[in-house]
């Protein structure tokens, strides 16, 4: 019997050559369309990145003032207050004030300051600190004195012993004498009289 002739299949329904086809066909697509892929995927990636980021940022921290509270207040001690802080909040930290305590020289609205010491005076401490400064001396301290004491000097009213205390709650104590003059109303004719009867205490 003669051999018969068979014809060769068409190359569609050749699987080994078809597959071929398949990745020769996905390699050119990877190849022509790679870049846009890969920066797709990133660009999709990058938000996450951002937020890990976002996450790791520092906490702010707020400054505070340490500041040093004694006498005659519930609880002395060194205590930790935000640098807006006013002196009336240093002593509410401190836990009040006591029975015996004598505010009239502290301004309660002053703001505080880092490494400040407040110390609230017991009642009558202050005019006997003054009397004996005064008997001491001869002199008034212009850091203890009141707004009485200071309407005894000469030249000196109500509302210029009120400047005088202003100045030295919102500056600080008095380091000499000679920083009357920074105080509206005592012109150099008036610190000549009031100079030599005033002092600045240790």
């Amino acid at each position: 019997m003669d051999d018969q002739y068979i014809p060769a299949l068409p190359w569609y329904r050749r699987p080994q050559r078809l597959i071929a086809i398949v990745c020769a066909v996905i390699g050119g697509l990877l190849i022509a369309f790679g870049p846009e892929m890969r920066f797709i995927i990133a660009s999709d990636e990058a938000p996450a990145v951002l937020d890990d980021q976002m996450l790791k940022l520092p906490t702010p921290t707020v400054a505070l003032a340490v500041v040093y509270v004694s006498g005659a207040v519930a609880a002395p001690d060194v205590y930790r207050l935000p640098l807006n802080a006013r002196v009336i909040d240093v002593l509410q930290a401190a836990g009040g004030l006591t029975d015996q305590a004598d505010i009239s020289g502290l301004n309660l609205a002053a703001l505080v300051r880092d490494g400040e010491h407040i110390r609230v005076p017991f009642a009558g401490e202050a005019v006997a600190l003054l009397v004996a400064d005064v008997q001491q001396t001869g002199l008034l301290d212009l850091n203890r004195a009141s707004a009485a004491d200071l309407e005894e000097l000469p030249g000196v009213g109500a509302t210029l012993a009120a400047r005088i205390i202003e100045r030295r709650e919102t500056q600080g104590p008095y380091r000499s004498v000679e920083e009357l003059r920074e105080v509206s109303g005592i012109g150099e004719k008036l610190f000549a009289q009031i100079a030599p009867l005033v002092t600045i205490g240790p």
